[in-house]
């Protein structure tokens, strides 16, 4: 009687405690105002820095910023501020694939293995033959692959695509390990979400035309867009006008508990149920990173710009009114790439998602959405330097919402 007695005792202290805890207040859903909403929702999802766009009817409708690009030196994101997009990066290098099928360079459905400077072959299959249209669906029979140990901070790796990729996917490389980095599937049989296939379709580019694809991107689909903020690579760039992003720390009143997206089952539940006021976190920067697999998520621009991108993929023209891309290929990028027993929602790198079209990026300290409407011309752009987690993911939510509503 005695122990259950304390028990009790126990229990109604923990949720008396709990009781008085101060916690986030979350308003910015009684907010009806899209300018008052946006600074609330960022506070209550503690958002350092955000840029955002709408597109209606084909038109820009709304494209504003807020909060800070750095909290360390208070400098404000601006129409200008590149962000690291992170995946939205893909069907950006997608319209640039394409192009180069427009001309002639490459093919969708030959083996890629007649561009590459070396062989691609999965141990695990034989007689396959992978394509361009099969990494740019995620059905080439290639794992998903990142390491954050790659990464170099504030500059760009020193070795090369092509070093890193033999690495990984050729039985002499130092990180073939087996060919762990393939699947046991025949091309176009399974989908599966692939960085590594995204990094060997931007090889394909450096292979067919004898460039990178970040020197020509820069020459080509960011020059006729005029997208000057947009770059691959961190060289050239001013590392101090990138929008600095950020881990969050949250911690509970009183007690000392903190945690980050590095610990999420216990970050979830303090962000869940303890909901810390903003008073109680704390934005730790990361470096810009380097990626040797740059191709999967590596262009920082503006919100401008990648808003003059979407524009320019909804209209399929550039800034002086030439196409974009042939009819042919424009009608592809939008094609649903896999039979239904496969995925009924893959496009060219694009994806549908709630009735729309479009990407979505993660990366360290970044969480980024683009989405449209290819038919009626709609859609919105969301930027934010600050990483994924249960709360941000729940803010991109509202916020796509509200911005549709505009």
């Amino acid at each position: 009687m005695r122990v259950l007695y304390a028990v009790s005792l126990m229990i109604v202290g923990v949720f008396g405690f709990w009781a008085i805890l101060p916690s986030q207040q979350e308003r910015s859903a009684e907010i009806t105002n899209i300018e008052e909403f946006l600074p609330t929702i960022m506070k209550e999802a503690a958002i350092p820095g955000m840029a955002v766009s709408r597109v209606k009817d084909g038109k820009l409708v709304f494209q504003q910023v807020y909060g800070m690009a750095d909290v360390e030196s208070g400098e404000a994101v601006t129409q200008n501020t590149p962000f690291n997009i992170a995946s939205i990066s893909k069907p950006i290098m997608g319209v640039t694939l394409l192009q180069l099928v427009d001309n002639g360079n490459l093919e969708l459905n030959r083996d890629i293995n007649t561009y590459l400077p070396f062989k691609v072959d999965n141990p695990h299959t034989r007689g396959e033959k992978i394509t361009l249209r099969n990494l740019a669906s995620h059905t080439a029979g290639i794992a998903d692959y990142y390491d954050y140990a790659t990464y170099s901070e504030n500059r760009d790796p020193e070795i090369s695509l092509e070093q890193h990729l033999r690495a990984l996917l050729t039985k002499e490389g130092s990180l073939y390990n087996n060919g762990d980095h393939y699947l046991k599937s025949m091309p176009g049989k399974r989908r599966q979400y692939s960085n590594l296939s995204a990094g060997l379709a931007g090889l394909l580019v450096e292979s067919a035309i004898g460039q990178t694809l970040a020197d020509y991107s820069k020459d080509t689909l960011f020059h006729r867009l005029e997208m000057e903020s947009a770059s691959w690579k961190l060289n050239g760039m001013d590392l101090n006008s990138i929008a600095v992003p950020y881990k969050v720390e949250q911690c509970v009143p009183f007690v000392g508990l903190c945690t980050d997206d590095e610990s999420s089952k216990i970050n979830y539940f303090v962000g869940r149920f303890i909901k810390p006021p903003f008073e109680y976190k704390k934005f730790h920067p990361y470096p810009h990173n380097g990626n040797p697999q740059y191709p999967d998520g590596g262009v920082r621009v503006s919100i401008a710009d990648l808003s003059d991108f979407l524009l320019a993929v909804l209209h399929n023209r550039d800034k002086s009114g030439a196409k974009l891309l042939s009819d042919t290929m424009y009608e592809e990028m939008f094609r649903l790439q896999l039979p239904k027993s496969v995925s009924d929602s893959q496009r060219f790198f694009w994806r549908d998602r709630d009735g729309l079209v479009g990407h979505m990026g993660s990366d360290l300290g970044v969480f980024t959405a683009m989405y449209f409407d290819p038919d009626r011309k709609d859609g919105f752009i969301i930027l934010m330097n600050r990483g994924m987690d249960s709360k941000s993911a729940e803010a991109m939510r509202h916020i796509a919402k509200r911005l549709v509503q505009i």
